[in-house]
């Protein structure tokens, strides 16, 4: 770490050269693309507060030097926008951590150099977090994403219906559906995303789990992919835990085509797998007083599931697993050189514990730091959040224990884990349908355990390779 730190420091004496200065070394050079304003992106829901931060910032420090406007965007796509055209883009800007490894290699960022922000970084960021900010510049590794809100899928659910122990676990729930001849749950989404309640599920007695991805890989030019499994025995159980439950017609659904909303709006689920961001959308749909808020449920493997496995017993109980995640900002790398040092004095004051917080009071974002889960009570405990207010953020914050940072430390493996069918390869098997491999080849029979295991090879192959196999191994599990 210190000679990492070094490096850091030395590429900071780099940038200010880039600034430039006089002859004198008074007066910085005049750079024409500087404009004397700094534009930040922020989640549309909270542009309004950051903009009066900023403005109060600005207020308070008359010899910052710079106007700051503040944009509200979707924070789930503005990676794409920035890639398709960085010098449209804002000078700071918000995305998910696992969009660093894709901006940083295409140039779309630079690090952060602030010796004071990276120190602040350090001290106040969970280490889980610390493993996913970081990306490579010239085969040099710098950290490029500052977290400051923290976010995991949990559990919606309609209290009119499901009392709290029933939402405890997905037989609970299965038995509320059964009285209220309904589903029990449903998901915003058949994406790798939001499928992380089955794929990363943990059990409950040591939090342990087969499942690997990507472990030990590099950021720098052609390093590792590292490690990935999702074949052991516990994830063949899960898979047919899960298609027993979604057959069962009190158990698990697809979000219908009117949207996950409607099915919990007309008794279409009762409860729904999902995020911070989806709930004014859930309170619009079930009322405030009708909607709960819980962990993601608990499961213990059938008879069924675990027959002819060894690594699995019945009984054994599962908590469905989330990525519990960072949203970070960036810098633009066409922001121009002499706002450089300004923007990161902004960034560490934007990303503070005490903006956090305020933010969290303003617009329900979770803090990122270490021990932010104290203040979250504090404020509960004081009124100053009503207690729909407080579950949101207990329950994300919970949620963490049982979760992982979405490891996609380059573009390559966000692309490849995402975009190259594993998570449709997935939702097949679920559906106990056929799917399309390779040329003539169709993976058919997803019900029986040969076939299970050949779509779990299939899907940690397209995670290692971006491609279908051409055949597959004579013997499973073996590594992809």
């Amino acid at each position: 770490m210190k000679k990492f730190l070094i490096f850091l420091m030395v590429f900071a004496m780099m940038a200010a050269m880039l600034v430039g200065c006089s002859e004198g070394g008074d007066t910085p050079a005049k750079d024409p693309n500087d404009d004397g304003e700094i534009r930040v992106w922020v989640g549309e829901e909270s542009a309004e507060f950051y903009q009066k931060i900023c403005d109060q910032y600005v207020a308070d420090h008359p010899d910052f030097g710079y106007k700051i406007t503040v944009k509200g965007m979707d924070t789930g796509s503005v990676a794409g926008t920035i890639t398709n055209d960085p010098t449209a883009a804002a000078d700071i800007y918000t995305v998910a951590h696992d969009n660093i490894g894709k901006l940083a290699a295409t140039q779309c960022a630079k690090p952060i150099t602030d010796q004071g922000l990276i120190d602040q970084v350090l001290a106040d960021n969970p280490a889980s977090f610390q493993k996913v900010i970081y990306s490579t510049l010239n085969d040099q590794t710098y950290l490029f994403g500052v977290p400051y809100i923290s976010q995991a899928l949990f559990l919606y659910y309609n209290k009119a219906l499901v009392t709290d122990e029933q939402a405890a676990s997905f037989e609970g729930l299965q038995e509320a559906a059964k009285a209220a001849n309904t589903k029990a749950i449903t998901v915003t989404g058949d994406d790798g995303f939001n499928m992380s309640f089955a794929l990363l599920a943990t059990k409950v007695s040591d939090h342990s789990t087969t499942v690997k991805l990507y472990e030990g890989a590099e950021s720098v030019s052609g390093g590792s992919k590292g490690v990935s499994n999702c074949q052991g025995d516990d994830t063949v159980a899960i898979v047919r835990w899960l298609q027993a439950y979604a057959a069962d017609p009190n158990g698990f659904k697809w979000a219908s085509s009117d949207g996950w909303d409607a099915d919990l709006r007309n008794n279409g689920a009762l409860a729904v797998i999902g995020g911070a961001w989806h709930y004014n959308t859930a309170k619009a749909s079930l009322g405030e007083t009708n909607l709960g808020i819980a962990l993601i449920p608990t499961f213990s493997l059938t008879n069924e599931a675990v027959e002819g496995l060894t690594g699995v017993a019945a009984g054994d109980t599962y908590r469905g697993g989330t990525f519990a995640d960072c949203k970070c900002f960036m810098i633009n790398a066409y922001s121009a050189a002499s706002k450089y040092a300004k923007e990161q004095e902004l960034i560490k004051y934007m990303s503070s514990k005490e903006v956090q917080n305020a933010s969290y009071l303003e617009c329900l974002n979770v803090p990122a730091y270490v021990g932010a889960s104290d203040y979250i009570k504090q404020c509960y405990d004081e009124g100053k959040v009503a207690e729909g207010e407080y579950k949101l953020a207990a329950m994300q914050v919970g949620m963490a224990e049982w979760g992982i940072p979405q490891p996609f430390i380059t573009g390559t493996l966000n692309t490849y884990y995402y975009s190259k069918n594993g998570p449709a390869v997935f939702r097949a098997m679920i559906d106990k349908t056929a799917y399309p491999t390779t040329g003539d080849k169709v993976l058919t029979e997803t019900e029986s355990l040969e076939g299970i295991r050949k779509g779990l090879y299939l899907i940690e192959y397209l995670w290692m390779h971006g491609q279908a196999p051409k055949e597959f191994p004579a013997t499973l599990p073996t590594p992809a």
